[in-house]
């Protein structure tokens, strides 16, 4: 391994369950991979989206490991082709300076929290207005 590799993303699924099958493929054929947000997708499956798990390997396996997806029967993704939703979250934490140097999962989780307390606050002082004497 060259020390100027760098992880990058392959393949992106909503449960990990999907994940493991591509990386029992990409393993069989010697190539290492590694499951990103395993964890997070399955503990906040349904309650946040965490972009899915993700399956990352090493930026020079690259051509080798399409390769070995096009033949196990994966959907190889376009360069044109964008993440839509999670580049609309992205777009929005990029206004916010605390956010824009936070990965886009904590972003998420961020604004998610954020949102969480704006609706608890609004919900609290609406209720102090609405009391019956």
């Amino acid at each position: 391994m060259e020390t100027t590799d760098k992880m990058v993303e392959i393949a992106r699924f909503q449960y990990p369950a999907e994940a493991q099958t591509l990386m029992a493929l990409l393993q069989s054929e010697g190539i290492d991979c590694y499951l990103r947000n395993e964890y997070t997708s399955q503990v906040m499956a349904g309650y946040v989206d965490t972009g899915g798990a993700r399956v990352e390997i090493l930026e020079s396996n690259i051509a080798r490991a399409l390769e070995v997806m096009e033949a196990g029967g994966y959907e190889i993704p376009g360069e044109e082709e964008e993440a839509g939703q999670y580049q609309d979250v992205a777009g929005w934490a990029r206004q916010v300076p605390f956010l824009r140097k936070l990965p886009l999962e904590k972003q998420i989780l961020v604004l998610f929290i954020l949102v969480a307390v704006c609706l608890g606050l609004f919900i609290y002082f609406g209720s102090l207005f609405t009391a019956v004497p």
